[in-house]
């Protein structure tokens, strides 16, 4: 039996947006130091060892991959200078029914502002659609996180209701549907 082992290895035209490796590790703690980032995804404020553990937990999750039940995250390398500039991925969120996948996502200071969040968010929903059984990607973002926003409602993504979620914050729900996505 011949095991296939699922690609997960986009180009756009700014982006590589690729799995991660281990060399990745430097480079991911210089995004999680920064407060752009932290301030609006605490969880990301990591130890050096937590961040090791995390990073070895998602390159691990490259190997199980499940259409079925999709799970990953993925490296933003910027063509031009060939750096880690951020991440992207479709995963469960705990305070989100367990169906449900979230698309997530940051980018570095010095990269903001150019359309390469809503670049690789629109390949990433792309992939998912063609190599997964989702028939939706649900997104949440922070009332007063204006540039999230934009990056969901620029990926095509439908604002549905504001909600009131388990940590007792506030988010506005986005959905992108596969139909809505291949228009």
């Amino acid at each position: 039996m011949v095991e296939i082992r699922h690609s997960f290895i986009m180009e756009t035209d700014s982006l590589i947006i690729r799995e991660f490796t281990l060399e990745d590790l430097a480079g991911l703690r210089e995004l999680t130091w920064q407060s752009e980032i932290t301030d609006v995804l605490p969880d990301w404020r990591m130890s050096e060892e937590q961040l090791n553990q995390f990073l070895s937990f998602v390159i691990s999750s490259y190997e199980n991959f499940d259409p079925d039940h999709v799970r990953f995250l993925l490296a933003l390398e910027h063509k031009q200078g060939r750096r880690l500039i951020g991440w992207c991925g479709v995963f469960p969120n705990d305070l989100l029914p367990p169906a449900e996948r979230e698309i997530a996502y940051a980018v570095s200071k010095d990269y903001r502002n150019r359309g390469y969040v809503s670049e690789a968010v629109r390949a990433v929903a792309a992939h998912v659609f063609e190599c997964t059984s989702l028939g939706e990607i649900v997104a949440i973002v922070k009332p007063f996180n204006a540039p999230s926003r934009r990056v969901v409602e620029k990926a095509g993504f439908e604002h549905r209701r504001r909600v009131t979620l388990s940590d007792q914050c506030e988010y506005d729900y986005f959905i992108l549907s596969k139909a809505k996505e291949r228009r």
